[in-house]
């Protein structure tokens, strides 16, 4: 009997059958394995930024939904609105990532105000919208990030005229130097006071994008 079970082994449809289901529990346990990782690292965000782990977890699906890197969102939302869901800027820019209205229609046309201010999707809209930046901008987190607060309008016409557009906004999120604007304390989470936030409302994004 042992022989015969042995010798059916050996058999190529048999082979097959057990490699796929090998297969599947390698998967099944890769999966879950990435779930824990991810259940620490928004534990880990959560603690160091001060916020509730929903919060944390919402920002992290977001950011891995759209593409975003995860510390440069949460960098993102921290200097736009201290983590309130319902900030408004003195220009109309709402919600978690302070997207205006305007930027918000151009990817999800006919969105509502209510929409806008709704936690996941005004993440999503923010996150979708920095991604696309960097693309247009090459990956330079810098420019990119300049461009989400100021307006690639601003950015272009500054550039065109021989100026630089950086005004410390890409510093408040990356931190100068490369340093981590972070120290792990509640009332780190404010928004420092540097420029105008969104001094001008965002053009088209190039068609494509």
């Amino acid at each position: 009997m042992l022989g015969f079970v042995a010798l059916m082994a050996l058999l190529p449809p048999v082979r097959a059958v057990a490699a796929r289901a090998w297969g599947v529990v390698g998967a099944a346990l890769a999966a879950s394995r990435a779930a824990e990782g991810r259940e620490r690292q928004v534990a880990e965000y959560a603690r160091r930024y001060g916020i509730s782990t929903e919060l944390a977890s919402e920002i992290e699906s977001a950011a891995r939904a759209e593409g975003l890197d995860t510390e440069l969102a949460f960098r993102l939302v921290r200097v736009e609105s201290a983590f309130r869901e319902q900030a408004e800027s003195p220009v109309g820019a709402l919600g978690l990532t302070q997207v205006m209205p305007a930027t918000a229609n151009e990817l999800k046309p006919g969105i509502s105000r209510a929409e806008l201010l709704e936690r996941r999707t005004n993440l999503r809209l923010g996150f979708r919208y920095l991604k696309q930046l960097l693309a247009v901008y090459d990956g330079d987190q810098e420019e990119a990030l300049t461009a989400y607060n100021r307006g690639m309008g601003t950015v272009r016409r500054i550039r065109s005229a021989g100026g630089d557009p950086a005004n410390g906004y890409a510093d408040l999120v990356l931190g100068a130097r490369g340093g981590s604007p972070v120290n792990l304390v509640r009332h780190d989470s404010a928004p420092a006071p540097a420029a105008p936030l969104h001094e001008t409302a965002p053009t088209r994004l190039p068609s494509g994008f």
